[in-house]
């Protein structure tokens, strides 16, 4: 194939066409992740490709991870723990974190952010 103007523009609207549809995705799930309530038990938990201490939530009864609950936990991976009660109230970025007491109540162990806080 020959380079020539045509097949250019043509490869750069592709990629262009890519990286938006991929960038528009990104978007609506951050804003749903912002705009949505988000409470259950955690059944089990998984690291995700965005980089050290990002983990993806999967409550009991649900047969796939939650797109919407994805949670920075940083160094300390033992904030969060399969059995812990997650909340998240409707247009905050902060998910509480229940954990079972010694009598077998939740109490609120800590709360968390889906990014880390800006130093």
């Amino acid at each position: 194939m020959e380079l020539n103007k045509k097949n250019i523009i043509l490869f750069i609207l592709f990629i262009s066409c890519f990286v938006i549809y991929f960038s528009y995705n990104k978007y609506k799930i951050s804003k749903n992740s912002y705009n949505n309530k988000i409470y259950g038990l955690v059944d089990e938990l998984r690291n995700i490709g965005r980089g050290n201490g990002y983990v993806q939530v999967k409550f009991k009864g649900c047969k796939k991870f939650d797109e919407l609950c994805i949670l920075y936990l940083g160094e300390n991976q033992n904030d969060l723990r399969v059995g812990d009660s997650i909340y998240k109230a409707k247009n905050s970025y902060d998910y509480q974190v229940y954990r079972k007491d010694s009598f077998g109540n939740f109490q609120l162990y800590k709360t968390l952010r889906n990014k880390p806080k800006k130093k």
